[in-house]
């Protein structure tokens, strides 16, 4: 089996009402047949996606989702998975010179991936990814969705240790808003000061999807490099919220502060990355 990377990731759960009727039943039918738990699902999906890497092609054998019952209504996550590896492929290709990338993502494989997306987002202009994913941290812009008191942390010697957090979308949406905001003014009176990178991106992202939605962040195979006391520890919500709290206070050496925190924080782990 491939060895996959430890990887946190940011999910949106739409409620079924948001998806076309077609959509609409195949999500029930596959919630009736029993779906993947969260956290052999994400195994299961990334090995799905490395082993597209490898095959004479990018496709993808299986399309699952994550599902959420609250309150009796059905929340979905598509997986998106075929999406995903094409998007993901077309970026790696895009950082890379073309000789180096040759050697990992030849053209043969590449060009009728490029196609097969143009011809996807032909059909649907709409069409979204529910699922952002990021290895060996978790990026700082997707704290500030969050605040401490939703965190779900689950640990010692068990099959369902993790640390997750929960939220509306409604208020991810306004913590966003509130963060793009005070960054926006912030470079507005002072263009060379430092920002927190991909908060309009992720602010566009959440507003593509329902109202409705339900967000989570899931440091999933993350919590495999920390112990219990460090989970514990973990307080990069609280330095994000503290950070965008003082930047609309106008005080940029606090919010600095604040950040360099999280960034300390997840300094070691980015270092394995590359000792890897």
């Amino acid at each position: 089996m491939p060895v996959v990377s430890p990887a946190a990731y940011l999910r949106v759960y739409e409620p079924l009402a948001a998806f076309p009727a077609a959509e609409r039943g195949r999500w029930q039918r596959y919630a009736a047949a029993g779906p993947p738990s969260r956290r052999a699902g994400t195994r299961r999906e990334r090995v799905l996606a490395l082993v597209a890497t490898v095959h004479p092609t990018l496709d993808v054998a299986d399309e699952s989702a994550f599902v959420q019952w609250i309150d009796g209504l059905m929340f979905v996550c598509p997986w998106s998975t075929q999406l995903r590896v094409w998007q993901a492929a077309l970026e790696f290709r895009g950082l890379m010179p073309d000789r180096v990338a040759e050697a990992f993502l030849p053209r043969r494989i590449i060009e009728p991936a490029e196609v097969e997306l143009d011809r996807w987002k032909a059909r649907r202009p709409a069409l979204k990814v529910h699922v952002q994913t990021c290895t060996w941290m978790v990026p700082p812009p997707w704290f500030l969705l969050f605040d401490p008191a939703e965190r779900s942390l689950v640990t010692g010697d068990t099959a369902e240790r993790s640390m997750i957090y929960r939220t509306t979308m409604s208020l991810a949406r306004r913590r966003a808003g509130r963060a793009v905001e005070a960054v926006e003014a912030l470079r507005a009176s002072s263009p060379d000061a430092p920002g927190v990178e991909g908060v309009g991106e992720l602010a566009r992202w959440l507003g593509s999807f329902h109202p409705q939605s339900r967000v989570e962040l899931d440091y999933d195979g993350l919590v495999d490099l920390l112990d219990d006391d460090m989970l514990r520890r973990d307080n990069s919500v609280e330095d994000i919220v503290e950070a965008v709290s003082a930047l609309r206070r106008g005080r940029t050496d606090l919010a600095v502060e604040a950040y360099e925190r999280v960034l300390m924080r997840w300094r070691p782990l980015q270092a394995r990355e590359s000792a890897s």
